[in-house]
């Protein structure tokens, strides 16, 4: 019954026009505040999902730090974790910072002297070359550069560069050594960072008899979510080598994600309170439209609580219809984001994200259902909260006054 009559307040013809419009304009609101911040959920989503496949993909899900890791001993250690399944592959590397220098230009870097097989199965570096050929790494004297630090170096593949090294040795020496390279290829991850600062060399060029040993190895695991299991379990059972996992070298870049997330979806959903505040006024209209017949229902024996739900159930209404819609509109929108903006970049002949700089061909949106629920939750909390003042005030309507049409 109490539903019934919710619907036939809401509805009936006796309300002004000026009531039904401020709740259609809650409604609306409501629809835009959850269309507005499910999309960009979404698309926060997926730009933190294509940033881990391209940090999981450049560094480490495992960095194994250690002293003259590529003995038989250790590379037979790493092999059986690779037959038992444990790890997908690793790569053994050395790696410390340089100076390289073309006759245009210098540039500080990180080389990192690596198997050039062994890191194309860790690596995402062979797939993302713009220029030249990964595989020509092989080649004693090759030299592989970010476009960052091709372009600070102003070379092009072919071009030779001077790479200036300090190797620590293992008896507490320093040895810099000084040797020409050729540029054999370019790559961009579309990671600043790492294009001007990673470039990487045959290992072969500088493991020579002078005590220059491998110190890292890259292990890449087939669910990386499974890394501060597998280095804590590693670091138990070794001691003479140390493994650090993704999530703990990287974990201030991830924390710095996860809280603009949060940041924006308590901005956006300020959105949603403010189309609440709409309900609070037409409800407290209603109430006031409907005295009379609030006074007629409690003079036949309606409780408090029985004239609080009808009202409260008003609210609810107009909430759920504008989550509904606002959920229905928000999933349909970060599907078709791109869409949209490929639409607004034509029609004000702007790029919105140049690919140059954001090395993105599309807007990337992952929804997740449990995104979807928690935006509705909070929504919901805040519907029900802006309509028990309301509903309230037409409880506390007395009978008798309002019978006698007194104000």
């Amino acid at each position: 019954m109490r539903f019934l009559l919710a619907y036939r307040f809401l509805k009936s013809k006796d309300n002004s026009g000026f009531i039904n419009t401020i709740s259609k304009i809650s409604v609306i609101g409501i629809i835009l505040g959850l269309t507005v911040l499910i999309t960009v959920i979404s698309v926060m989503n997926g730009f933190e999902q294509q940033l881990k496949d391209k940090v999981l993909g450049f560094t480490s899900h495992i960095t194994v730090y250690g002293n003259n890791l590529n003995t038989n001993e250790n590379t037979n250690y790493f092999n059986q974790l690779v037959l038992n399944g444990h790890i997908d592959s690793y790569s053994m590397y050395f790696e410390d910072q340089a100076l390289i220098i073309s006759d245009e230009g210098t540039s500080t870097a990180m080389i990192r002297a690596v198997n050039p097989q062994l890191e194309s199965n860790v690596n995402i570096i062979d797939d993302n070359i713009i220029s030249g050929s990964y595989n020509d790494l092989s080649k004693r004297k090759s030299i592989v550069l970010g476009n960052g630090i091709a372009r600070n170096l102003n070379v092009r593949v072919g071009d030779y560069v001077r790479v200036v090294m300090k190797f620590n040795l293992n008896e507490g020496k320093f040895k810099e050594t000084e040797n020409n390279y050729i540029v054999s290829a370019i790559y961009d991850v579309g990671l600043y960072e790492y294009n001007h600062s990673y470039a990487f060399i045959n290992y072969n060029n500088i493991v020579t008899n002078d005590n220059i040993s491998i110190n890292k190895v890259r292990l890449k695991l087939h669910k990386p979510l499974d890394a501060r299991t597998f280095s804590s379990n590693f670091n138990k059972s070794s001691s003479n080598m140390y493994a650090q996992d993704w999530i703990e070298s990287h974990s201030a870049l991830f924390t710095a994600i996860n809280n603009e997330k949060r940041i924006m979806f308590l901005i956006l959903i300020l959105i949603v309170a403010i189309a609440s505040f709409n309900i609070v006024s037409s409800l407290l209209m209603l109430v006031k439209n409907k005295e009379k017949e609030i006074a007629i229902l409690k003079t036949l024996g309606a409780t408090d609580f029985y004239v609080t739900s009808i009202f409260l159930l008003q609210g609810l209404f107009l909430g759920l219809l504008g989550i509904i819609f606002g959920s229905i509109f928000g999933v349909l929108l970060a599907n078709n984001i791109n869409i949209v903006i490929d639409f607004i970049e034509h029609l004000f002949n702007i790029s919105l994200l140049p690919p140059e700089i954001y090395h993105l061909s599309e807007i990337p949106a992952i929804v997740k259902i449990s995104d979807i629920k928690f935006v509705t939750f909070f929504s919901m909390l805040i519907i029900i909260f802006s309509s028990l003042y309301p509903a309230r005030k037409a409880a506390s309507v007395r009978p008798a006054d309002s019978l006698r049409g007194i104000n």
